[in-house]
């Protein structure tokens, strides 16, 4: 369970950080019991970022969540 979310990250990597928009699903982790507060993002995708970034190893953050991402031939997977 968890509902998308459009969260604005940090790109990192080749030498450049940047801001960026990611879509991503923001779901709770652990039991209702517990913090209601604790959550995670799940199948992040860049949807906004520079242009003109190289392909390569990327790191997005996400609050407190870096969840590595790549860039080939111009595309974000």
């Amino acid at each position: 369970m968890g509902c998308l979310v459009l969260v604005r990250g940090l790109l990192k990597g080749m030498s450049r950080e940047v801001e960026c928009e990611v879509i991503a699903r923001k779901s709770p982790t652990g039991t209702m019991a517990e913090e209601k507060s604790k959550f995670t993002y799940l199948d992040c995708r860049v949807l906004t970022a520079p242009l003109d970034l190289p392909d390569g190893e990327y790191t997005v953050q996400l609050d407190s969540q870096i969840i590595p991402v790549h860039r080939r031939s111009g595309q974000w997977l």
